[in-house]
């Protein structure tokens, strides 16, 4: 990404022309004959530029109001936030007809992303909406039809007359003062009239349904499931989740009795997650508390016993996109037992004890919402 601003707008630009123009002329028909407009969802932090400021861009593309009459032609969700890299994350979702897309865009600044976010909706309703460009701030020198372009400036001229070409002599003109804040580029965003300043971060529920499998917790190799329900605050997640691992035999050496050794556990994980296009990665913490229980076999008189499991866990998590709302989630975890109660039969001798660490690793499915 560029370091000037124009340049990487620019970009972005370009790759929003790219990535919308088949979906333009496709659609381009049925945004002529509806007069249908936009409902944005524009979900950023306060220092951004606000919702109405991207409708102003949208319309000034248009050339006309953004305003929906009745069902609107286009749903567009928007979603700016701060990445670990200080610079700046768009996901943008727009719904046409029977059409829906998800992109992502990076950029430098959040103005750079609302202007290309307006572009982007623009060309999905009118695919010339590119060739109206949005006003700059860099004064017009060409001369306007009625100017004095042709006088001497050295043939005696007043010193005033040299500004007179700023001036335009129509009497319907607005002044600069009368300008409607519309037409103001968003690229000025940041210029806006001073604020408190918003520390309002994206929020999310998340829902993951996984597969387990654990290396030494339990007597062998030990698949089971699992479940977790958990929060996003910007890059952030917390969750609760629950994992339960079946009965697996364990036998006493050298004999043919043993025990039936089962896990349940619940517990609390946060991760922060770095993201880079698609995929999410980052450091986990976390504990689980349960229960690790025995029924024996084998013996002439059968018992069952149980033992508090509590055990913190480091580990990681990646995500990879499939939309929006559906991501796949890969967990690995380390779950150091704090105590491990060895499971005995009377007189005959050990049946099980967990190791004192194990490799736990987990896929799934993770619904996110809204």
């Amino acid at each position: 990404m560029s370091s000037s601003s124009s340049l990487s707008f620019t970009a972005l630009a370009a790759l929003a022309l790219a990535a919308t123009a088949a979906e333009a002329r496709a659609s381009a028909a049925e945004g002529a004959a509806n007069a249908g407009g936009v409902e944005l969802d524009w979900i950023a932090p306060g220092d951004c530029a606000d919702r109405g400021r991207v409708l102003a861009e949208i319309e000034q593309r248009l050339g006309r109001s953004s305003e929906a009459n009745g069902e609107p032609l286009l749903k567009a969700r928007a979603v700016v936030s701060r990445n670990g890299r200080g610079s700046w994350d768009l996901r943008l979702t727009t719904t046409l007809g029977e059409t829906t897309r998800s992109r992502e865009l990076h950029g430098e600044t959040c103005a750079e992303l609302a202007d290309a976010a307006a572009l982007i909706i623009a060309l999905a309703i009118d695919p010339d909406a590119a060739s109206r460009g949005t006003p700059t701030a860099e004064p017009d020198t060409g001369a306007a039809p009625g100017d004095i372009s042709g006088a001497d400036p050295g043939a005696g001229a007043d010193p005033g007359a040299g500004v007179a070409p700023e001036v335009d002599a129509s009497p319907d003109a607005p002044t600069a003062a009368e300008a409607p804040p519309a037409a103001t580029p968003l690229s000025g965003a940041t210029a806006a009239p001073a604020r408190r300043p918003s520390r309002s971060l994206e929020l999310r529920g998340t829902l993951r349904a996984s597969g387990v499998l654990d290396t030494a917790s339990l007597p062998a190799l030990a698949p089971g499931a699992g479940i977790a329900a958990g929060v996003l605050i910007g890059a952030v997640r917390v969750e609760l989740s629950g994992t339960y691992f079946g009965a697996q035999q364990a036998f006493v050496e050298r004999t043919t009795m043993g025990g039936d050794v089962q896990l349940t556990t619940g517990g609390v994980r946060v991760c922060y997650a770095m993201r880079y296009r698609s995929i999410e990665l980052g450091p986990c913490a976390g504990v689980e508390v349960g229960v690790m229980s025995a029924a024996s076999f084998g013996a002439a008189s059968p018992g069952s016993n149980r033992a508090l499991w509590v055990a913190p866990h480091p580990g990681a998590l990646a995500t990879f996109a499939l939309s929006d709302r559906l991501r796949v989630p890969l967990t690995l975890d380390v779950p150091f037992p704090v105590t491990r109660d060895r499971f005995v039969l009377v007189g005959i001798g050990a049946v099980h004890r967990s190791a004192a660490a194990a490799l736990r690793a987990s896929l799934g499915v993770e619904v996110r919402f809204p």
